[in-house]
């Protein structure tokens, strides 16, 4: 078996099928980035998005060999590379160009009218992208798309497709025309003159409007020239290949209907959900992974992402209150002894007094340093309710604990959660060791803002600590309860802070015991600072026990 070209690139590669066509998927995503952009999303045919706009591909033509055969690899670029062409070089605007022409015609003449325009934009497509490396690629799936035509069809019987495939064969295998039939031969000269007309447009250094018109012109004017010579011909498949968005029932009727997109995906949803979770493992889209902790059938969990988008923040230290979490971090956090012998002072080794005489380092000393086995990660609402003062106390908060954490080896994490258009956004506040910002809007989505915080956390930590800000309930999303049992399942201490809110009863019944109140954002640093102490003091929510204490404890004078 001879390999296949993706062979020489392709190597994040598994025998686990959801892994390996999630991988696949990943790799087709990044060859379509190369290519340019107006691309739109690329996935299986079945996949949750069923984005119109994107490219839908057969999941048939790579299930059941892991991993995927290369010569199945290049296929699929191929055809990837093939129809990103299509939205690259803007086949829809040829077509409503033309949309004036087709109103003009009716019956089998629009029929075989769109037949044409359809191979013509697929014969230019190709043209274009064989000036590429990707045209290697295209040229094995063309080939093969070639072959499966030519079953279809009868001899002894002419049609328009049989003359249409001809005129498709030509610009690659060049078939004379002498050697096809007489009927076919005068049509097929005019064809053959609109491939190279095709190609002089696609060389052409003009605008992607400009080219949809050249094409447009084209295929209209080469119509009127053969539309008598085929008129005899039969015509197998009736069907109107692009209908009129004005005129036609079928809302999302799509400009090109490509066959591949209208097949049935064999696989089973469950294996689409783990390709999806897979995919979400390593981009900003988290929406997968939330509806894998809280349930696919969940009709609550809105679209969540990452936001890396950031703004600069200017905040004001507190270097009284710096020193003080400093203090806290080396005080109360758990220590690591260090035993350092061999030295010229310092305690007496009973373990190494035969050194004496010879060099004296018979001395050792007992060092007690922190341990760093804990990790911190702050979750700030920026939902619309949190703008002015409220949102300065929010930054002033974290860089305060940004710096005190400085030289710890930042065991830190803050994290904002704001909405947009209906989707829920989070986004880290600390980056590259400075502290930013993010502009409050939207609703409250705090049960996912939860769940994606806890997912974010570094793992194999022995205590995580995840204390949430917010100054009101949660009005978007999941249920809080699911966060809060995510959180207990990946052992993560979850506190949150509800700051200046009136009804508290409301947000007892969301939080549960896992919730304190502060009166207004000015007690936040106070109350921040205690929390932290009390936690390395005590261990594992022991506030949760002492309510009382605790809140005793966090009053701010």
């Amino acid at each position: 078996m001879t390999s296949g070209i993706s062979e020489f690139w392709r190597k994040n590669v598994s025998a686990n099928e959801a892994v390996e066509l999630a991988n696949l998927l990943r790799a087709l995503r990044k060859v379509a980035g190369h290519l340019g952009p107006n691309i739109g999303l690329i996935e299986y045919a079945g996949m949750s998005n069923k984005a119109v706009s994107g490219i839908l591909l057969d999941p048939e033509m790579v299930i059941g060999e892991y991993p995927v055969p290369f010569q199945k690899v290049d296929h699929l670029v191929g055809l990837v590379t093939h129809e990103a062409t299509h939205k690259m070089e803007w086949s829809d605007l040829v077509w409503k160009l033309l949309e004036p022409v087709f109103k003009k015609m009716s019956g089998l003449s629009l029929v075989g009218f769109q037949k044409m325009i359809y191979t013509g934009e697929d014969i230019y497509v190709d043209m274009v992208a064989d000036q590429k490396v990707f045209g290697l690629y295209v040229q094995q799936t063309r080939d093969k798309a070639l072959k499966e035509a030519e079953s279809g069809f009868h001899p002894g019987r002419e049609s328009v497709e049989e003359l249409i495939h001809l005129w498709w064969k030509d610009p690659y295998q060049s078939p004379s025309l002498q050697s096809v039939k007489p009927f076919y031969q005068e049509p097929l000269s005019s064809l053959i003159r609109l491939s190279k007309d095709l190609k002089s447009v696609s060389r052409t250094k003009k605008r992607a409007t400009d080219r949809c018109k050249n094409r447009a012109d084209l295929y209209s004017s080469t119509w009127q020239g053969i539309k008598d010579l085929i008129a005899p011909l039969k015509i197998n498949d009736k069907k109107l290949l692009w209908y009129s968005y004005k005129t036609s029932s079928k809302e999302d009727q799509p400009a090109r209907a490509h066959p591949r997109d209208q097949s049935k995906p064999p696989a089973s949803s469950g294996l689409f959900q783990e390709i999806e979770l897979n995919l979400a493992k390593n981009s900003i889209e988290m929406t997968p992974i939330i509806r894998a902790i809280v349930g696919f059938d969940d009709e609550s969990v809105v679209p969540t992402s990452r936001w890396d988008f950031v703004i600069s923040a200017h905040p004001l230290i507190d270097r009284r209150l710096v020193s003080r979490l400093k203090a806290i971090f080396q005080i109360y956090a758990a220590k690591n002894k260090l035993v350092s012998r061999g030295l010229q002072s310092g305690k007496v080794d009973p373990r190494r007094l035969y050194r004496a005489p010879v060099t004296g380092r018979c001395f050792l000393q007992n060092d007690h340093l922190p341990d760093l086995d804990w990790n911190v990660t702050l979750l700030m609402d920026a939902s619309g309710s949190m703008r002015g003062n409220k949102w300065r106390m929010v930054e002033n908060t974290v860089a305060n604990i940004h710096k005190a954490l400085t030289g710890f080896h930042n065991r830190l994490q803050a994290l904002a959660y704001f909405e947009k258009d209906g989707i829920m956004m989070i986004s880290p506040l600390i980056k590259n060791n400075r502290v930013q910002s993010v502009p409050p809007s939207g609703l409250t989505a705090s049960g996912q803002a939860i769940i994606a915080a806890a997912y974010l956390m570094p793992k194999k930590k022995k205590r995580n600590i995840l204390i949430h800000v917010t100054d009101g309930e949660s009005n978007l999303g999941c249920d809080v309860q699911r966060a809060i049992d995510y959180c207990r399942k990946e052992h993560i201490d979850l506190i949150t802070l509800g700051c200046g809110y009136k009804d508290r009863e409301a947000m007892r019944l969301q939080y549960g015991k896992s919730i304190q109140f502060l009166d207004h954002f000015g007690q936040l640093a106070g109350v921040m600072e205690r929390l932290l102490k009390w936690t390395f003091l005590y261990g594992k929510k022991p506030y949760l026990q002492e309510d009382r204490l605790f809140n005793k404890y966090q009053k701010v004078k």
